[in-house]
């Protein structure tokens, strides 16, 4: 199997946010903004693949031998990171949180509760994060930079991301997209945990353009994954599209990576069209 890292980044509107990952994520309904803001959105996941129809691909960011700490210590090294989650598990807070509050939480599509707690940890380094993240969406909700200090205002404007939401059922619902406007006036960027078919995607928001490239396409070689660049969020677009426009312009070293597959086999068209459904 193939294995490849795929990112864009391109512009975001927190008034109209678009679609996340089909089926498994939805945004939070978000409230009317006061004027229009443009942000810019990096996202970054992967696959594994035995051929360039994506047919038989694993979507997600594990599954292209990166790791969400890994991405994160690429774009941003050195820096330590303060991690966020609305609805953790009891027993499952990092040590040094700078923050810890218990609230129960009804169980999507039932009358239970469940115990939750909301926690906010600084993590220094990629594996710290890992260990944090795993493959589970609700472990970890996001990270911005830490600062030295929770201040009210940035714990205000957390709170507002991702306290309104469920991450306890399908779809999910984590994050308003309204909210990160403020986020962004206080911290240079915010990277939040969204979900791709068969694992996790990362997406990155900022005020403006982040140089991204470099960093990624080392990160992929570490790993032995090939970059592919998409003109939309990876976690939303075909991997065969992404995969073909890339053999297009490839101009090395060596032949395109990723052998051809059989395109006009009936099992091809079948999942082609069920994919754009």
């Amino acid at each position: 199997m193939i294995k490849a890292l795929g990112y864009s980044q391109t512009c975001f509107d927190p008034a109209n946010p678009g679609r996340l990952c089909r089926g498994r994520e939805r945004w939070i309904e978000g409230y009317p903004l006061s004027e229009s803001v443009e942000l810019q959105r990096l996202v970054v996941s992967g696959a594994s693949f035995s051929d360039d129809t994506a047919r038989d691909a694993r979507r997600g960011l594990s599954h292209s031998g990166a790791t969400a700490g890994q991405v994160l210590a690429a774009l941003f090294p050195g820096l330590t990171l303060l991690a966020f989650c609305e609805q953790g598990e009891v027993g499952r807070v990092p040590e040094g949180a700078v923050l810890v509050e218990r609230h129960l939480q009804p169980r999507f599509g039932g009358r239970r509760m469940d115990v939750c707690l909301r926690w906010r940890a600084p993590l220094a380094g990629a594996e710290a994060c890992d260990r944090l993240i795993g493959e589970e969406p609700s472990a970890v909700e996001g990270f911005v930079p830490w600062t030295g200090e929770l201040t009210a205002a940035l714990e205000e404007a957390l709170f507002l991301l991702d306290g309104q939401g469920t991450t306890l059922g399908t779809p999910r619902r984590g994050f308003q997209p309204s909210a990160l406007p403020q986020i962004l006036g206080l911290v240079p960027w915010v990277a939040l945990v969204h979900l791709d078919k068969h694992g996790l995607a990362l997406g990155v928001y900022s005020l403006a353009p982040m140089r991204v490239e470099p960093a990624l396409v080392d990160l992929a070689g570490r790993v032995d994954a090939l970059p592919v660049p998409f003109s939309i969020p990876p976690m939303l677009a075909r991997w065969d599209r992404a995969l073909y426009e890339l053999r297009q312009g490839w101009r090395g070293p060596g032949e395109f990576p990723v052998p051809p597959g059989d395109r006009y086999s009936p099992s091809y068209q079948d999942e082609r069209e069920d994919s754009e459904e």
